[in-house]
């Protein structure tokens, strides 16, 4: 099903718009602002949802996360841990 759409009168600098024309043919241009502009909002959205968070996160709640080394280790743990358990996966199917 195709989401209903709006039309929007937006103003580009003419730098910009003579990009946009440059690199993106006619006929795809909208669908690329589109693109960009769920891409930005994703970021813009991500950012808020942090920014709401914060203070939820409690460092002595998390000692695997005191230093970078520390960080990494546990890293490094999680991956061999699923790595073994995709190797697991993979044999079992053998």
């Amino acid at each position: 099903m195709v989401e209903k759409t709006r039309l929007k009168a937006v103003r580009f600098p003419e730098s910009l718009a003579r990009d946009l024309s440059k690199y993106i043919q006619r006929g795809r241009q909208s669908e690329f602002i589109i693109q960009a502009t769920e891409e930005a909002l994703i970021r813009l959205k991500q950012a808020s949802a942090l920014q709401e968070c914060r203070g939820v996160y409690k460092a002595e709640d998390y000692p695997e996360f005191e230093t970078r080394e520390s960080t990494e280790a546990w890293v490094r743990n999680l991956r061999q841990e699923a790595e073994a358990r995709m190797s697991g996966s993979i044999q079992d199917e053998k």
